[in-house]
Protein backbone atom coordinates (compact mmCIF):
# COMPACT_ATOMS: atom_id res chain seq x y z
CA UNK A 1 0.00 0.00 0.00
CA UNK A 2 1.34 3.27 -1.05
CA UNK A 3 1.36 6.09 1.53
CA UNK A 4 1.34 8.74 -1.27
CA UNK A 5 -2.13 7.05 -2.15
CA UNK A 6 -4.04 7.40 1.57
CA UNK A 7 -2.14 10.39 2.42
CA UNK A 8 -5.19 12.33 2.72
CA UNK A 9 -7.24 9.57 4.37
CA UNK A 10 -3.95 8.86 7.08
CA UNK A 11 -3.95 12.57 8.08
CA UNK A 12 -7.85 12.97 8.41
CA UNK A 13 -7.77 9.95 10.68
CA UNK A 14 -4.54 11.62 12.61
CA UNK A 15 -6.65 14.75 12.87
CA UNK A 16 -9.72 13.00 13.59
CA UNK A 17 -8.11 10.70 16.50
CA UNK A 18 -6.59 14.44 18.17
CA UNK A 19 -9.79 15.80 18.09
CA UNK A 20 -11.69 13.34 19.18
CA UNK A 21 -9.25 12.15 21.85
CA UNK A 22 -9.30 16.29 23.22
CA UNK A 23 -12.89 16.62 23.41
CA UNK A 24 -13.02 13.49 25.59
CA UNK A 25 -10.42 14.42 27.43
CA UNK A 26 -11.96 17.79 28.49
CA UNK A 27 -15.19 15.82 29.10
CA UNK A 28 -13.30 13.74 31.34
CA UNK A 29 -11.72 16.37 33.26
CA UNK A 30 -14.86 17.37 34.23
CA UNK A 31 -16.88 14.23 35.13
CA UNK A 32 -14.24 12.08 36.28
CA UNK A 33 -13.85 15.32 39.37
CA UNK A 34 -17.72 15.06 39.45
CA UNK A 35 -17.88 11.36 39.70
CA UNK A 36 -21.63 9.03 38.58
CA UNK A 37 -23.54 10.59 42.20
CA UNK A 38 -26.12 11.45 39.42
CA UNK A 39 -26.79 9.07 37.22
CA UNK A 40 -27.71 5.37 38.82
CA UNK A 41 -27.83 3.45 36.05
CA UNK A 42 -24.15 3.60 36.24
CA UNK A 43 -24.12 2.34 38.90
CA UNK A 44 -25.87 -0.60 38.15
CA UNK A 45 -23.16 -1.35 35.47
CA UNK A 46 -20.03 -0.81 38.02
CA UNK A 47 -21.97 -3.21 40.40
CA UNK A 48 -21.69 -5.57 37.36
CA UNK A 49 -18.09 -4.84 36.88
CA UNK A 50 -17.68 -5.41 40.62
CA UNK A 51 -19.63 -8.97 40.43
CA UNK A 52 -17.21 -9.68 36.67
CA UNK A 53 -14.30 -9.13 38.93
CA UNK A 54 -15.40 -11.29 41.79
CA UNK A 55 -15.50 -8.39 44.53
CA UNK A 56 -18.77 -8.39 45.19
CA UNK A 57 -21.30 -5.49 44.46
CA UNK A 58 -25.15 -5.58 44.17
CA UNK A 59 -26.94 -8.75 42.32
CA UNK A 60 -29.88 -6.44 41.48
CA UNK A 61 -28.87 -6.07 38.16
CA UNK A 62 -26.65 -8.57 36.96
CA UNK A 63 -28.59 -9.33 33.72
CA UNK A 64 -28.05 -5.91 31.96
CA UNK A 65 -25.79 -5.21 29.03
CA UNK A 66 -22.73 -6.89 29.83
CA UNK A 67 -20.13 -5.88 27.66
CA UNK A 68 -18.92 -2.16 28.99
CA UNK A 69 -18.85 -4.01 32.82
CA UNK A 70 -17.01 -6.86 31.25
CA UNK A 71 -14.48 -4.51 30.00
CA UNK A 72 -14.37 -2.41 33.47
CA UNK A 73 -13.91 -5.32 35.45
CA UNK A 74 -11.15 -6.17 33.24
CA UNK A 75 -9.47 -2.83 34.98
CA UNK A 76 -10.89 -3.62 38.02
CA UNK A 77 -8.96 -6.52 38.59
CA UNK A 78 -5.37 -4.53 37.84
CA UNK A 79 -7.11 -2.42 41.06
CA UNK A 80 -8.44 0.39 39.18
CA UNK A 81 -11.90 -0.20 41.54
CA UNK A 82 -13.51 3.24 40.98
CA UNK A 83 -16.66 4.93 39.28
CA UNK A 84 -13.71 6.88 37.38
CA UNK A 85 -13.21 3.64 35.54
CA UNK A 86 -16.29 2.87 33.74
CA UNK A 87 -16.06 7.05 32.72
CA UNK A 88 -13.22 6.41 30.19
CA UNK A 89 -13.99 2.63 29.16
CA UNK A 90 -17.46 3.89 27.90
CA UNK A 91 -15.50 7.45 26.62
CA UNK A 92 -13.03 5.92 24.40
CA UNK A 93 -16.06 4.85 22.45
CA UNK A 94 -17.13 8.53 21.07
CA UNK A 95 -13.10 8.09 19.26
CA UNK A 96 -14.38 4.84 18.03
CA UNK A 97 -17.55 6.56 16.88
CA UNK A 98 -15.56 9.36 15.25
CA UNK A 99 -13.62 7.18 13.02
CA UNK A 100 -16.49 4.48 12.43
CA UNK A 101 -18.46 7.17 11.01
CA UNK A 102 -15.64 8.36 8.67
CA UNK A 103 -14.74 4.89 7.37
CA UNK A 104 -18.86 5.04 6.59
CA UNK A 105 -19.00 8.00 4.97
CA UNK A 106 -15.82 7.64 2.91
CA UNK A 107 -17.15 4.79 1.03
CA UNK A 108 -19.74 7.39 -0.23
CA UNK A 109 -17.94 10.74 0.05
CA UNK A 110 -13.97 12.45 -0.50
CA UNK A 111 -11.98 13.17 2.53
CA UNK A 112 -13.27 16.25 3.37
CA UNK A 113 -16.08 15.98 3.28
CA UNK A 114 -16.37 12.65 5.13
CA UNK A 115 -13.98 14.26 7.93
CA UNK A 116 -16.51 16.88 8.25
CA UNK A 117 -19.58 14.92 8.68
CA UNK A 118 -17.39 12.40 11.28
CA UNK A 119 -16.78 15.80 13.36
CA UNK A 120 -20.59 17.45 12.97
CA UNK A 121 -22.01 13.65 14.43
CA UNK A 122 -19.15 14.12 17.10
CA UNK A 123 -20.20 17.66 18.11
CA UNK A 124 -24.17 17.35 17.75
CA UNK A 125 -25.32 18.33 21.74
CA UNK A 126 -26.54 15.29 22.48
CA UNK A 127 -23.90 13.14 21.86
CA UNK A 128 -21.14 15.26 23.46
CA UNK A 129 -23.62 15.37 26.82
CA UNK A 130 -22.97 11.21 27.25
CA UNK A 131 -19.93 10.56 25.64
CA UNK A 132 -18.25 11.02 29.06
CA UNK A 133 -20.92 9.89 31.35
CA UNK A 134 -20.27 5.99 31.68
CA UNK A 135 -23.46 5.56 30.02
CA UNK A 136 -23.89 2.78 27.38
CA UNK A 137 -25.64 5.03 24.51
CA UNK A 138 -22.18 6.06 22.69
CA UNK A 139 -20.57 2.56 23.10
CA UNK A 140 -24.22 1.62 21.33
CA UNK A 141 -23.56 4.45 18.84
CA UNK A 142 -20.20 3.00 17.98
CA UNK A 143 -20.80 -0.11 17.85
CA UNK A 144 -23.76 0.03 15.22
CA UNK A 145 -21.96 2.28 13.05
CA UNK A 146 -18.76 -0.13 13.10
CA UNK A 147 -21.07 -2.64 12.07
CA UNK A 148 -22.46 -1.07 9.64
CA UNK A 149 -19.23 0.25 7.83
CA UNK A 150 -17.79 -3.60 7.47
CA UNK A 151 -21.27 -4.57 6.18
CA UNK A 152 -20.67 -1.94 3.78
CA UNK A 153 -16.93 -3.10 3.07
CA UNK A 154 -18.18 -6.57 2.59
CA UNK A 155 -20.56 -4.80 -0.05
CA UNK A 156 -18.03 -2.72 -2.18
CA UNK A 157 -14.73 -3.72 -1.04
CA UNK A 158 -14.28 -7.71 0.06
CA UNK A 159 -17.06 -9.90 1.20
CA UNK A 160 -14.67 -11.10 3.78
CA UNK A 161 -15.47 -8.60 5.81
CA UNK A 162 -18.75 -9.83 6.73
CA UNK A 163 -16.45 -12.46 8.78
CA UNK A 164 -16.09 -8.99 11.04
CA UNK A 165 -19.33 -7.51 10.62
CA UNK A 166 -21.73 -10.29 12.38
CA UNK A 167 -19.43 -10.20 15.20
CA UNK A 168 -19.41 -6.78 15.59
CA UNK A 169 -23.36 -6.68 15.23
CA UNK A 170 -23.34 -9.36 18.03
CA UNK A 171 -20.96 -7.37 20.66
CA UNK A 172 -22.45 -4.30 19.75
CA UNK A 173 -26.23 -6.02 21.09
CA UNK A 174 -24.53 -7.31 23.87
CA UNK A 175 -23.04 -3.85 24.98
CA UNK A 176 -26.93 -1.97 24.16
CA UNK A 177 -29.70 -3.89 23.36
CA UNK A 178 -31.21 -1.74 20.79
CA UNK A 179 -28.01 -2.08 18.96
CA UNK A 180 -29.64 -5.17 16.88
CA UNK A 181 -31.82 -2.68 15.28
CA UNK A 182 -28.63 -2.22 12.89
CA UNK A 183 -29.22 -5.67 11.47
CA UNK A 184 -32.75 -4.72 8.93
CA UNK A 185 -30.53 -1.82 7.89
CA UNK A 186 -27.29 -4.59 7.36
CA UNK A 187 -29.45 -6.98 5.75
CA UNK A 188 -31.42 -4.14 3.80
CA UNK A 189 -27.93 -2.72 2.45
CA UNK A 190 -27.50 -6.24 0.41
CA UNK A 191 -31.22 -5.87 -1.17
CA UNK A 192 -30.30 -2.25 -2.41
CA UNK A 193 -28.11 -3.77 -4.69
CA UNK A 194 -28.88 -3.87 -8.15
CA UNK A 195 -29.28 -7.95 -8.26
CA UNK A 196 -29.18 -9.14 -4.63
CA UNK A 197 -30.37 -12.60 -5.34
CA UNK A 198 -27.75 -13.02 -7.54
CA UNK A 199 -25.45 -10.97 -5.34
CA UNK A 200 -26.28 -13.62 -2.54
CA UNK A 201 -25.84 -16.48 -4.97
CA UNK A 202 -22.14 -15.07 -6.02
CA UNK A 203 -21.31 -14.53 -2.37
CA UNK A 204 -23.20 -17.23 -0.26
CA UNK A 205 -20.01 -18.78 0.90
CA UNK A 206 -18.72 -15.11 2.73
CA UNK A 207 -22.03 -14.48 3.56
CA UNK A 208 -22.39 -17.56 5.45
CA UNK A 209 -19.45 -17.78 7.21
CA UNK A 210 -19.87 -14.14 8.50
CA UNK A 211 -23.12 -15.26 9.66
CA UNK A 212 -21.39 -18.71 11.51
CA UNK A 213 -18.86 -15.74 13.10
CA UNK A 214 -21.82 -13.75 14.02
CA UNK A 215 -23.36 -17.18 15.60
CA UNK A 216 -20.39 -18.15 16.86
CA UNK A 217 -19.87 -15.05 19.27
CA UNK A 218 -23.53 -14.97 20.47
CA UNK A 219 -22.40 -18.67 21.89
CA UNK A 220 -19.56 -17.79 23.46
CA UNK A 221 -21.31 -15.25 25.48
CA UNK A 222 -24.60 -16.83 26.18
CA UNK A 223 -22.48 -19.63 27.35
CA UNK A 224 -20.99 -17.40 30.07
CA UNK A 225 -24.17 -16.32 30.28
CA UNK A 226 -25.00 -20.04 31.17
CA UNK A 227 -21.78 -20.65 33.24
CA UNK A 228 -22.48 -17.74 35.62
CA UNK A 229 -26.03 -18.04 35.62
CA UNK A 230 -26.52 -14.48 34.43
CA UNK A 231 -30.04 -13.60 33.67
CA UNK A 232 -31.15 -11.98 30.58
CA UNK A 233 -32.89 -9.01 31.87
CA UNK A 234 -31.85 -6.90 29.04
CA UNK A 235 -33.01 -8.92 26.41
CA UNK A 236 -36.78 -8.99 28.38
CA UNK A 237 -36.77 -5.16 27.88
CA UNK A 238 -37.03 -5.31 23.88
CA UNK A 239 -39.57 -7.86 23.79
CA UNK A 240 -41.90 -5.99 26.30
CA UNK A 241 -41.50 -3.02 23.77
CA UNK A 242 -42.33 -5.30 20.93
CA UNK A 243 -45.21 -7.17 21.92
CA UNK A 244 -47.33 -3.85 22.31
CA UNK A 245 -49.49 -2.53 19.72
CA UNK A 246 -49.75 0.83 22.18
CA UNK A 247 -47.23 2.81 23.18
CA UNK A 248 -49.20 4.22 25.73
CA UNK A 249 -49.93 0.78 27.06
CA UNK A 250 -46.08 -0.98 27.58
CA UNK A 251 -44.91 -1.02 30.56
CA UNK A 252 -41.40 1.49 31.14
CA UNK A 253 -39.04 -1.23 31.56
CA UNK A 254 -35.75 0.56 31.37
CA UNK A 255 -34.14 1.83 34.33
CA UNK A 256 -32.97 4.93 33.45
CA UNK A 257 -33.42 7.56 35.48
CA UNK A 258 -32.90 9.78 32.77
CA UNK A 259 -36.22 9.33 31.37
CA UNK A 260 -39.21 10.95 31.20
CA UNK A 261 -42.87 9.50 30.24
CA UNK A 262 -43.85 11.23 26.92
CA UNK A 263 -46.59 9.48 25.15
CA UNK A 264 -46.17 12.02 21.93
CA UNK A 265 -45.05 9.99 18.98
CA UNK A 266 -43.81 12.81 17.28
CA UNK A 267 -41.50 13.46 20.00
CA UNK A 268 -38.23 13.13 18.37
CA UNK A 269 -39.43 14.70 15.08
CA UNK A 270 -39.97 17.83 16.99
CA UNK A 271 -36.88 17.50 18.91
CA UNK A 272 -34.44 17.51 16.14
CA UNK A 273 -33.14 21.00 15.71
CA UNK A 274 -32.16 20.70 19.25
CA UNK A 275 -29.97 17.64 18.83
CA UNK A 276 -28.54 19.46 15.56
CA UNK A 277 -27.57 22.43 18.08
CA UNK A 278 -28.78 24.38 21.05
CA UNK A 279 -27.82 27.72 22.20
CA UNK A 280 -25.78 28.04 25.17
CA UNK A 281 -24.97 24.42 25.15
CA UNK A 282 -22.73 23.36 27.98
CA UNK A 283 -21.83 19.63 28.58
CA UNK A 284 -24.36 19.49 31.41
CA UNK A 285 -26.75 21.89 31.82
CA UNK A 286 -28.19 23.53 28.41
CA UNK A 287 -29.53 26.63 29.72
CA UNK A 288 -28.69 27.03 33.62
CA UNK A 289 -31.77 26.65 35.25
CA UNK A 290 -33.67 24.30 32.47
CA UNK A 291 -31.86 21.29 32.60
CA UNK A 292 -32.65 19.31 35.58
CA UNK A 293 -29.54 17.00 35.73
CA UNK A 294 -30.45 14.80 38.71
CA UNK A 295 -33.18 13.89 36.54
CA UNK A 296 -31.05 14.04 33.32
CA UNK A 297 -34.21 15.12 31.68
CA UNK A 298 -33.84 17.86 28.27
CA UNK A 299 -36.67 20.18 28.97
CA UNK A 300 -35.95 23.35 27.52
CA UNK A 301 -33.77 25.59 25.21
CA UNK A 302 -33.67 26.51 21.72
CA UNK A 303 -32.09 25.42 18.48
CA UNK A 304 -28.60 27.18 17.74
CA UNK A 305 -27.44 29.23 14.61
CA UNK A 306 -25.86 25.81 13.59
CA UNK A 307 -28.81 23.94 13.77
CA UNK A 308 -30.47 26.57 11.64
CA UNK A 309 -28.44 25.84 9.20
CA UNK A 310 -28.00 22.34 9.53
CA UNK A 311 -31.32 21.85 8.78
CA UNK A 312 -31.37 24.20 5.64
CA UNK A 313 -28.65 22.16 4.31
CA UNK A 314 -30.91 18.95 5.25
CA UNK A 315 -33.60 20.18 3.07
CA UNK A 316 -31.67 21.53 0.41
CA UNK A 317 -30.04 18.57 -0.08
CA UNK A 318 -33.23 16.66 0.10
CA UNK A 319 -34.71 18.98 -2.96
CA UNK A 320 -32.15 18.42 -5.23
CA UNK A 321 -32.01 14.52 -4.44
CA UNK A 322 -35.25 14.63 -5.49
CA UNK A 323 -35.03 16.96 -8.51
CA UNK A 324 -32.12 14.66 -9.52
CA UNK A 325 -33.79 11.45 -8.86
CA UNK A 326 -36.86 13.18 -11.01
CA UNK A 327 -35.16 15.08 -13.60
CA UNK A 328 -36.03 14.09 -17.37
CA UNK A 329 -32.94 11.63 -17.67
CA UNK A 330 -34.01 9.71 -14.94
CA UNK A 331 -37.36 9.45 -15.41
CA UNK A 332 -37.05 8.12 -18.73
CA UNK A 333 -34.75 5.72 -17.50
CA UNK A 334 -37.21 4.60 -14.83
CA UNK A 335 -39.92 3.97 -16.98
CA UNK A 336 -38.11 2.86 -20.39
CA UNK A 337 -36.89 0.08 -17.81
CA UNK A 338 -39.75 -0.38 -15.63
CA UNK A 339 -40.51 -3.81 -16.32
CA UNK A 340 -43.32 -5.87 -15.98
CA UNK A 341 -43.92 -6.03 -12.10
CA UNK A 342 -43.59 -1.86 -12.20
CA UNK A 343 -47.18 -1.25 -10.93
CA UNK A 344 -46.71 -4.10 -8.87
CA UNK A 345 -44.02 -2.03 -7.09
CA UNK A 346 -45.73 0.93 -7.42
CA UNK A 347 -48.43 -1.04 -4.93
CA UNK A 348 -46.10 -1.93 -2.39
CA UNK A 349 -44.34 1.09 -2.00
CA UNK A 350 -47.84 3.28 -2.01
CA UNK A 351 -50.48 0.76 0.21
CA UNK A 352 -47.63 -0.50 2.99
CA UNK A 353 -46.74 3.56 3.73
CA UNK A 354 -50.06 4.12 4.20
CA UNK A 355 -51.01 1.53 6.29
CA UNK A 356 -47.39 2.59 8.32
CA UNK A 357 -48.76 6.02 9.14
CA UNK A 358 -52.73 4.93 9.48
CA UNK A 359 -51.54 2.27 11.66
CA UNK A 360 -48.76 3.34 13.77
CA UNK A 361 -48.81 2.30 17.53
CA UNK A 362 -52.13 0.95 16.86
CA UNK A 363 -50.09 -2.26 15.87
CA UNK A 364 -47.18 -4.03 16.68
CA UNK A 365 -43.49 -2.78 16.48
CA UNK A 366 -42.86 -5.59 14.23
CA UNK A 367 -45.61 -4.66 12.13
CA UNK A 368 -44.70 -1.34 11.46
CA UNK A 369 -41.20 -1.93 10.78
CA UNK A 370 -42.49 -4.59 8.32
CA UNK A 371 -44.26 -2.32 6.44
CA UNK A 372 -41.58 0.68 5.90
CA UNK A 373 -39.35 -2.18 5.14
CA UNK A 374 -41.98 -3.32 2.04
CA UNK A 375 -42.23 0.15 1.02
CA UNK A 376 -38.34 1.06 0.84
CA UNK A 377 -37.50 -1.18 -0.39
CA UNK A 378 -40.55 -1.58 -3.41
CA UNK A 379 -38.72 2.30 -3.67
CA UNK A 380 -35.69 1.29 -4.43
CA UNK A 381 -36.64 -1.33 -6.81
CA UNK A 382 -39.06 0.80 -8.62
CA UNK A 383 -36.15 3.74 -9.14
CA UNK A 384 -32.71 1.61 -9.21
CA UNK A 385 -31.97 2.19 -12.97
CA UNK A 386 -31.89 5.89 -11.50
CA UNK A 387 -28.29 7.61 -12.52
CA UNK A 388 -27.56 8.27 -9.03
CA UNK A 389 -24.01 6.68 -7.77
CA UNK A 390 -24.20 4.73 -4.31
CA UNK A 391 -27.79 4.97 -3.72
CA UNK A 392 -27.76 1.83 -1.77
CA UNK A 393 -25.86 3.97 0.69
CA UNK A 394 -27.96 6.57 0.45
CA UNK A 395 -31.59 4.18 1.24
CA UNK A 396 -29.89 2.16 4.06
CA UNK A 397 -29.36 5.45 6.10
CA UNK A 398 -32.88 6.35 5.12
CA UNK A 399 -34.01 2.69 6.49
CA UNK A 400 -31.75 2.47 9.69
CA UNK A 401 -33.49 5.99 10.67
CA UNK A 402 -36.43 5.06 10.44
CA UNK A 403 -36.06 2.04 11.89
CA UNK A 404 -34.30 3.69 14.77
CA UNK A 405 -37.00 6.49 14.94
CA UNK A 406 -39.64 3.78 14.50
CA UNK A 407 -38.96 1.51 17.59
CA UNK A 408 -38.47 4.90 19.93
CA UNK A 409 -41.44 6.00 19.29
CA UNK A 410 -43.27 3.45 20.07
CA UNK A 411 -41.11 3.08 23.69
CA UNK A 412 -43.36 5.11 26.00
CA UNK A 413 -39.95 6.14 27.61
CA UNK A 414 -38.94 9.47 25.62
CA UNK A 415 -35.73 10.76 25.97
CA UNK A 416 -33.56 12.66 24.27
CA UNK A 417 -30.71 10.39 24.61
CA UNK A 418 -32.05 8.06 22.63
CA UNK A 419 -32.11 10.20 20.07
CA UNK A 420 -28.21 9.41 19.77
CA UNK A 421 -29.24 6.04 18.01
CA UNK A 422 -30.18 8.26 15.01
CA UNK A 423 -27.70 11.18 14.73
CA UNK A 424 -25.31 9.13 12.22
CA UNK A 425 -28.26 9.53 10.16
CA UNK A 426 -28.74 13.61 10.44
CA UNK A 427 -25.02 13.57 9.70
CA UNK A 428 -24.79 11.54 7.10
CA UNK A 429 -27.49 14.17 5.34
CA UNK A 430 -25.93 17.03 5.81
CA UNK A 431 -23.02 15.36 3.86
CA UNK A 432 -25.11 14.72 1.56
CA UNK A 433 -26.78 17.91 1.29
CA UNK A 434 -23.17 19.13 0.61
CA UNK A 435 -22.61 16.76 -1.90
CA UNK A 436 -25.38 17.75 -4.31
CA UNK A 437 -25.43 21.54 -3.44
CA UNK A 438 -21.37 20.92 -5.05
CA UNK A 439 -23.27 19.26 -7.52
CA UNK A 440 -26.14 21.57 -8.51
CA UNK A 441 -23.43 24.47 -8.44
CA UNK A 442 -20.96 21.81 -11.57
CA UNK A 443 -24.75 22.19 -13.61
CA UNK A 444 -24.09 25.68 -13.46
CA UNK A 445 -21.17 25.70 -15.24
CA UNK A 446 -18.92 27.76 -12.55
CA UNK A 447 -15.53 27.60 -12.62
CA UNK A 448 -13.62 25.43 -11.49
CA UNK A 449 -11.47 27.39 -9.38
CA UNK A 450 -14.31 28.77 -7.42
CA UNK A 451 -16.60 25.41 -7.05
CA UNK A 452 -13.38 24.08 -5.24
CA UNK A 453 -12.86 27.17 -3.47
CA UNK A 454 -16.50 26.49 -2.14
CA UNK A 455 -15.53 22.76 -1.86
CA UNK A 456 -13.29 23.72 0.81
CA UNK A 457 -14.51 26.75 2.35
CA UNK A 458 -18.25 25.28 3.34
CA UNK A 459 -16.78 22.08 5.32
CA UNK A 460 -13.73 24.21 6.84
CA UNK A 461 -16.34 27.00 7.86
CA UNK A 462 -18.79 24.35 9.34
CA UNK A 463 -15.88 22.47 11.17
CA UNK A 464 -14.48 25.54 12.59
CA UNK A 465 -17.93 26.79 13.64
CA UNK A 466 -18.79 22.89 15.38
CA UNK A 467 -15.62 23.10 17.08
CA UNK A 468 -15.25 26.65 18.02
CA UNK A 469 -18.97 26.53 19.66
CA UNK A 470 -18.36 23.53 21.23
CA UNK A 471 -15.13 24.53 23.12
CA UNK A 472 -16.54 28.28 23.87
CA UNK A 473 -19.53 26.44 25.59
CA UNK A 474 -17.38 24.12 27.47
CA UNK A 475 -15.00 26.81 28.11
CA UNK A 476 -16.94 29.30 29.45
CA UNK A 477 -18.74 26.87 31.74
CA UNK A 478 -18.27 24.38 34.22
CA UNK A 479 -20.05 22.22 36.85
CA UNK A 480 -20.74 24.85 39.01
CA UNK A 481 -23.22 26.59 36.48
CA UNK A 482 -26.01 23.99 38.39
CA UNK A 483 -28.63 26.08 39.96
CA UNK A 484 -31.73 23.71 40.27
CA UNK A 485 -30.42 20.67 42.74
CA UNK A 486 -29.35 19.12 46.35
CA UNK A 487 -26.57 19.54 47.07
CA UNK A 488 -25.55 22.98 45.60
CA UNK A 489 -21.97 21.87 45.25
CA UNK A 490 -22.22 19.25 43.20
CA UNK A 491 -18.43 19.08 42.71
CA UNK A 492 -18.52 17.28 46.45
CA UNK A 493 -21.31 14.95 45.87
CA UNK A 494 -19.94 11.55 44.89
CA UNK A 495 -16.64 12.18 47.75
CA UNK A 496 -19.68 12.75 50.23
CA UNK A 497 -21.43 9.60 49.45
CA UNK A 498 -18.03 7.52 49.49
CA UNK A 499 -16.77 9.30 52.88
CA UNK A 500 -20.05 7.75 54.52
CA UNK A 501 -19.61 4.70 53.31
CA UNK A 502 -15.67 4.61 53.95
CA UNK A 503 -16.56 5.91 57.08
CA UNK A 504 -18.79 3.01 58.05
CA UNK A 505 -16.66 0.36 56.54
CA UNK A 506 -14.38 1.53 59.38
CA UNK A 507 -16.04 1.58 62.27
CA UNK A 508 -18.40 -1.54 61.19
CA UNK A 509 -16.23 -4.52 60.57
CA UNK A 510 -19.26 -6.51 60.47
CA UNK A 511 -21.00 -4.62 57.53
CA UNK A 512 -21.55 -7.02 55.31
CA UNK A 513 -23.82 -9.13 57.59
CA UNK A 514 -26.11 -6.04 58.48
CA UNK A 515 -29.45 -5.18 56.84
CA UNK A 516 -28.44 -1.99 54.78
CA UNK A 517 -31.12 0.44 53.04
CA UNK A 518 -30.34 3.53 51.10
CA UNK A 519 -32.00 6.11 49.33
CA UNK A 520 -29.34 5.62 46.07
CA UNK A 521 -28.48 1.98 46.60
CA UNK A 522 -26.74 1.48 43.62
CA UNK A 523 -23.87 3.75 44.52
CA UNK A 524 -24.24 2.62 48.14
CA UNK A 525 -23.95 -0.84 47.05
CA UNK A 526 -21.26 -0.20 44.97
CA UNK A 527 -19.14 0.96 47.59
CA UNK A 528 -19.79 -1.28 50.38
CA UNK A 529 -19.48 -3.62 47.53
CA UNK A 530 -22.64 -5.52 49.01
CA UNK A 531 -26.47 -6.10 48.40
CA UNK A 532 -28.10 -2.63 49.61
CA UNK A 533 -32.14 -2.35 49.63
CA UNK A 534 -33.80 0.37 47.36
CA UNK A 535 -35.87 2.84 49.77
CA UNK A 536 -36.30 5.06 46.80
CA UNK A 537 -40.52 4.13 46.61
CA UNK A 538 -41.60 4.33 50.02
CA UNK A 539 -39.33 6.75 52.02
CA UNK A 540 -41.18 9.69 52.16
CA UNK A 541 -43.89 7.89 53.83
CA UNK A 542 -45.05 8.40 57.23
CA UNK A 543 -44.50 4.82 58.36
CA UNK A 544 -41.21 4.53 56.72
CA UNK A 545 -39.47 3.74 60.41
CA UNK A 546 -42.01 1.24 60.99
CA UNK A 547 -40.63 -0.70 57.46
CA UNK A 548 -37.08 0.04 58.56
CA UNK A 549 -38.01 -1.84 62.01
CA UNK A 550 -39.86 -4.79 60.82
CA UNK A 551 -37.57 -5.84 58.12
CA UNK A 552 -34.47 -5.39 60.91
CA UNK A 553 -32.62 -2.65 58.86
CA UNK A 554 -29.31 -2.02 61.04
CA UNK A 555 -28.22 1.13 58.41
CA UNK A 556 -30.16 3.52 56.39
CA UNK A 557 -28.35 6.13 54.16
CA UNK A 558 -30.11 9.31 53.45
CA UNK A 559 -30.05 12.09 50.67
CA UNK A 560 -30.87 14.82 53.02
CA UNK A 561 -32.32 14.37 56.26
CA UNK A 562 -35.67 12.32 56.80
CA UNK A 563 -38.19 13.56 58.57
CA UNK A 564 -39.83 9.98 58.76
CA UNK A 565 -37.17 9.10 60.69
CA UNK A 566 -38.42 8.16 64.37
CA UNK A 567 -35.59 9.45 66.45
CA UNK A 568 -36.54 6.90 69.25
CA UNK A 569 -35.49 4.01 67.27
CA UNK A 570 -32.55 5.73 64.36
CA UNK A 571 -29.86 8.12 65.38
CA UNK A 572 -27.57 10.23 63.13
CA UNK A 573 -24.06 8.57 63.24
CA UNK A 574 -22.27 10.35 59.89
CA UNK A 575 -23.00 13.27 57.93
CA UNK A 576 -20.85 14.66 54.87
CA UNK A 577 -22.82 17.30 52.90
CA UNK A 578 -26.01 15.72 51.52
CA UNK A 579 -25.25 12.14 52.87
CA UNK A 580 -26.93 11.35 56.12
CA UNK A 581 -26.55 7.92 57.56
CA UNK A 582 -28.85 6.33 60.14
CA UNK A 583 -27.93 3.97 62.80
CA UNK A 584 -30.37 1.88 64.26
CA UNK A 585 -30.81 2.66 68.22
Amino acid sequence: MEFTEYKKDIISIIILLTISATILYTLLNIDMKMGVYYIHDVYSYLNNALAFAGLGGSSKNHGLSPLIPFLTSLFFRLGFVSDKTILIVSGVFYIFTALGMYGLLRIRFNELLSFTGSIILITFPINIAWASKGMLDIPGLAMSIWAIYLMALGLYKNPKYYYLAFPVLILGFFTRYTVILTLPAMVMLIFFTGNPLDYIYNHLGKLLKGILSGIISLAIVLGLYRIYNIPFFFISQSSSISATSNPTASQAVSTSTAAATVNNVLYYLDNIPLYLGTRKWIPYSFKPGKYLFNKLVWIGNNPSILSYIFMAIILIGIVLYLYQLLNRYNRGKILKKRGKYFYAKVILFIIPLIFYFISFTKVSLYTSILLITVSILALFRLIRKADLNYMAIDFMFIYWGLVNITFYSYHIIKTDRYAITFTPVLAYMIVLGLYLIYMKLKDLEISEKTLNTIKVLIPVLLIIGSLGYTGYCIGENSPHTFDNQMPQDIMEASDNQRAVTDWLINHDKDYKNKEIWADDWSGIAFNLRMDVNNTASYKNLSNFTTALLKNNVDYYIAEGKNENISSEHYKIIKEEGNIVLYKRI
